[in-house]
């Protein structure tokens, strides 16, 4: 179904937010497992540029547009990050960025970098990011990125930045770094809703250690259900504070699809 089509007929319904995944490509000669095991699914040698496709979604429909997630280790971040903030100004301010650092590490090795530094390389594209979307006069020093002092314009219409959620596993590093640096997390799991609980008691037991003051926005990720199971998940997912549930749609035809979307917004009733 086209990505356009889908957009619209999810607003059609009542949905408030379409993310998009993101790979540059997949090399052929890929050592990395796949980690959902057993043979990659062939949608993601078909990914499209997901600030591209979001772009056009946020001119067409009033939805909030994000990454799920986006890969900064893959891109320039002086062009990245003011491919971001266009797209946040054009769109009034309706971008979430979730980022990863790459399971596929050949992928991540084909941008420049070997994959030995590839969570630092990543954490620092992200500084340099922020300090483009925040600061007058942006400036990076760091040990495998550097940005001298430069001048870049538009800001984004979310201030400080849009968000920056960090997609990752519930583990310890993972919630360090969020508290570090994120604005949120992303759990990278279908269905985590069993365990979130204590996931988020840890993660924000760590937030307020780093003096974080606002809570962390978190993104759930879930499998489609049947609506009345989908109806209580949706309402666990409320219950622990959780800010946005985004169902995992196949890359089919609108003939699957749209009863699927169907489905999704009678549970949300």
């Amino acid at each position: 179904m086209p990505v356009l089509d889908l957009a619209m007929a999810a607003e059609q319904r009542g949905l408030d937010s379409l993310f998009l995944p993101e790979h540059t490509h997949i090399p052929t000669a890929r050592t990395t497992p796949y980690p959902g095991g057993g043979p990659m699914p062939d949608r993601y040698m078909r990914l499209w540029d997901p600030y591209m496709a979001l772009a056009f979604v946020a001119a067409r429909t009033g939805l909030v547009v994000g990454t799920c997630v986006g890969l900064p280790g893959d891109h320039d971040p002086i062009a990245l990050a003011k491919a971001i903030a266009t797209l946040d100004v054009i769109s009034g301010g309706r971008f979430v960025m979730g980022v990863g650092f790459g399971w596929n590490v050949e992928e991540f090795e084909d941008h420049g970098f070997p994959r030995k530094v590839r969570h630092d390389v990543v954490m620092e594209k992200i500084r340099v990011m922020k300090s483009l979307w925040t600061d007058d006069i942006a400036s990076f020093e760091g040990e495998h990125v550097r940005l001298p002092p430069s001048w870049s314009w538009p800001k984004p219409a979310q201030r400080p930045h849009p968000p920056v959620l960090l997609g990752g596993r519930a583990v310890d590093v993972t919630f360090r770094r969020i508290a570090d640096w994120a604005d949120g997390w992303i759990p990278m799991s279908m269905g985590s809703l069993p365990t979130l609980e204590d996931d988020l008691a840890w993660l924000r037991t760590m937030w307020t250690e780093k003096g974080r003051d606002a809570d962390p926005q978190i993104v759930a990720m879930q499998a489609p259900v049947p609506p009345d199971e989908l109806r209580d998940l949706f309402a666990g997912y409320r219950e622990l504070g959780v800010h946005r549930v985004l169902v995992d749609v196949p890359t089919a035809p609108s003939s699957e699809i749209l009863p699927l979307l169907d489905e999704i917004a009678l549970a949300m009733e």
